[in-house]
């Protein structure tokens, strides 16, 4: 359990998957929208986006041509909800 966690803190420690998690965490979007909202190439998220759904701390779900994704993991939802409050 103990290293669950520290993987999953090694991933959110990175600033991308930090900066997509942190707006996960205020609305589901698919990839596009997080794409033009990081200002990242779509390759890019995508890779950053299936580590994070490997560790189980997003989940993608399909609509029609899209993949809507959210934050699933409470604990790190929790942890981000503190960060943003720092903001």
């Amino acid at each position: 359990m103990l290293e669950e966690y520290a993987n999953k803190f090694k991933a959110i420690g990175h600033p991308v998957r930090l900066r997509i998690v942190m707006g996960l965490a205020k609305k589901e979007c698919n990839v596009t929208k997080i794409c033009e909202g990081l200002g990242l190439p779509q390759a890019t998220i995508s890779r950053h986006l299936a580590l994070l759904r490997n560790l189980g701390i997003v989940e993608g779900v399909r609509d029609g041509h899209e993949i809507c994704y959210s934050l699933t993991d409470e604990k790190i939802a929790k942890i981000v909800d503190l960060l943003m409050e720092e903001e």
